[in-house]
């Protein structure tokens, strides 16, 4: 099987509040908004980001009875402290401060209003040390 797309769905009691979350701070755009199912993407990306309320018959009743999410979406962005300010003066509490890793990112955690984790990821040269041991020997 090869899907010809990608998409994931946050299930919420607020979708329009999540959709302005990820409208206002990660650059999407609502493609369809049906008040209790709303989708968002960047552009003419081949995957999307699903929103739909809690409760609704299409959902089902063993997903709308978890509150708590454990799924963590990745945004790769250019501007990872850029969006973290953004995040702040917004009033969005940042789950981690920005922190550079040795294997070429830069990237800190936020939740949405669901709940949901995001890892926000600024794509950086990887340290030379830790790239000569784990990646030019492969």
């Amino acid at each position: 099987m090869q899907p010809a797309a990608f998409g994931a769905t946050v299930v919420t009691d607020r979708p329009s509040d999540v959709a302005a979350f990820y409208t206002q701070y990660l650059d999407l755009q609502v493609g369809i908004d049906l008040g209790w199912f709303i989708t968002l993407r960047r552009g003419t990306a081949d995957w999307e980001l699903a929103i739909c309320e809690r409760g609704h018959p299409t959902v089902p009743a063993a997903v709308s009875a978890q509150t708590e999410s454990t799924n963590v979406f990745g945004f790769i962005v250019h501007d990872v402290d850029k969006v973290a300010a953004l995040l702040v003066e917004g009033g969005v509490r940042l789950e981690t401060e920005p922190v550079t890793e040795v294997f070429g990112q830069r990237h800190f955690f936020v939740r949405d209003p669901a709940g949901t984790w995001i890892d926000v990821i600024q794509l950086v040269e990887p340290d030379p040390e830790w790239a000569a041991a784990n990646l030019e020997s492969r």
